[in-house]
């Protein structure tokens, strides 16, 4: 295992045993490299990807010695922790799809007027109408669920979706490479995140919820996943980050359109397709 997992591991022991808590100042570089029985510069190293997590935040000591601190927002320091129990403990697509569902479904059933971020839902609704890239897409896609929990009003339920972010990102991006036409499947999504702000917006909360879970069910639905089978995953294409990655690069033709745009086709569908023949 990793160093900076090892650490992380120990850390999440410690806040749960109460020997440690959060804002509370570290042993020093030199007195967790000996912990931990790894060179000073490797413990260095863990405690930058550490503090790049949002974990702890670093501070210079006597004797060029670096001084960690707990940070003290519970979501940063929960997110990398939760990551790790989930990504070792190996939990069925089922759980996180049944969680993520009742604690939007649970925000927007006792959405509060007054706490409905409306600008930012707005905004990432703007951002997501932009021809962007795969991962940028699905970025803003996370990005609009959390604000959706947040207009729960229920901060508990923000910490714990913020924490689920990567994870949620890594799915559904995986479903991309499972979707007929990634054309059809993003102007759907982006759709239905206008009905449910629309809900929002109306006063009308159990609409809001009921068109939640169904947006995020009908995602694995449209992909030939049934998230409720205890033995189901989703399997991220091998070249799926080529397809992200690729997503703006034009195949130039004499009158400065993509060869798909010619065929009346989205060059991302073309690349997804062509990547599947690959595959073959």
């Amino acid at each position: 295992m990793a160093t900076h997992r090892e650490v992380l591991q120990w850390l999440e022991n410690e806040l749960f045993d109460a020997n440690l808590v959060l804002g509370q100042r570290l042993p020093t570089d030199k007195d967790l490299a000996a912990i931990f029985r790894v060179s000073r510069n490797s413990m260095r190293e863990t405690l930058k990807i550490l503090e790049a997590q949002g974990i702890v935040k670093l501070f210079e000591g006597p004797h060029r010695s670096i001084l960690p601190i707990l940070v003290r927002e519970p979501a940063a320091s929960a997110g990398p922790a939760l990551q790790l129990h989930i990504a070792t403990s190996q939990h069925p697509l089922r759980d996180i799809v049944q969680t993520r569902v009742m604690l939007e479904t649970s925000a927007l059933e006792n959405a509060e007027k007054h706490s409905i971020p409306r600008e930012e839902l707005h905004a990432i609704m703007a951002q997501m109408d932009e021809d962007l890239g795969l991962k940028q897409f699905h970025h803003l896609y996370v990005s609009f669920h959390i604000a959706l929990v947040k207009a729960g009003g229920n901060a508990v339920n923000a910490a714990l979706f913020t924490a689920l972010r990567d994870s949620i990102y890594e799915y559904t991006l995986a479903l991309v490479g499972h979707v007929p036409l990634w054309s059809t499947t993003s102007s759907r999504i982006r759709a239905e995140h206008r009905a449910i702000v629309g809900a929002l917006e109306a006063g009308d909360y159990n609409l809001a919820a009921r068109l939640v879970a169904e947006h995020i069910t009908y995602q694995y639905e449209e992909a030939g996943v049934n998230p409720d089978d205890s033995r189901a995953s989703v399997a991220e294409p091998r070249s799926l980050d080529r397809v992200a990655s690729s997503r703006d690069k034009r195949t130039a033709t004499p009158r400065g359109r993509s060869v798909a745009e010619q065929d009346g086709r989205p060059e991302q569908d073309e690349e997804l397709d062509a990547d599947r023949r690959a595959s073959a």
